[in-house]
């Protein structure tokens, strides 16, 4: 098998990023979430369990999520640090 066929076999490599998802507390169960350092947009989430959902969507161990959720009720803003996600997820999840 020469090398260009090998390569031709081979999926194409999926890119990824790496960063962080902010969330902001933007009224009593209204958040705001973006990716940084290169997510193109904030967007607002109406309640917690669509919060819930997206960060279930974005792949984000359930701990990390109660995680977050808890400290969202006594601060206005959280990270959830250390994430790698596909251009494609990032995508699919509007961020």
């Amino acid at each position: 098998m020469t090398l260009a066929v090998a390569q031709q076999e081979r999926p194409p490599a999926v890119p990824h990023r790496q960063g962080r998802l902010w969330i902001r507390r933007a009224g009593t169960s209204t958040y705001d979430v973006m990716f940084r350092p290169t997510g193109n947009a904030e967007f607002r989430l109406a309640t917690e369990d669509g919060l819930r959902a997206l960060l279930q969507g974005a792949t984000i161990l359930p701990d990390r999520i109660e995680e977050a959720i808890a400290a969202l009720r006594t601060n206005p803003e959280h990270e959830i640090r250390n994430l790698t996600l596909s251009v494609d997820r990032l995508r699919k999840l509007g961020l």
